[in-house]
């Protein structure tokens, strides 16, 4: 039969690393590698969502532009011969 006290417990666990602790340069070591790793990322995100964008302004311009320009060259085709009704 097991017993509470034959079960290691987390502060057990945690209570024997004998780790000395960092000094001031590797802990400014360690926030230079993480601030430049977050910025590595945060430009890959930017720069992915910025495509995303491109994309979808493209495709909503063509439409547009799809939509609207025959009508708008019939208009001055026919404002320019002066004719101005469907014959």
């Amino acid at each position: 039969m097991i017993h509470d006290d034959d079960i290691p417990v987390l502060t057990d666990a945690v209570g024997r690393r004998t780790r000395d602790p960092l000094s001031g340069d590797q802990i400014d070591e360690l926030c230079d590698g993480i601030a430049a790793e977050t910025w590595v990322l945060v430009d890959g995100l930017v720069s992915a969502a910025l495509r995303d964008i491109e994309d979808q302004l493209r495709v909503k311009i063509n439409e547009e532009l799809g939509d609207q320009l025959p009508a708008l060259i019939e208009k001055t085709v026919r404002e320019k011969l002066g004719v101005f009704g469907s014959e």
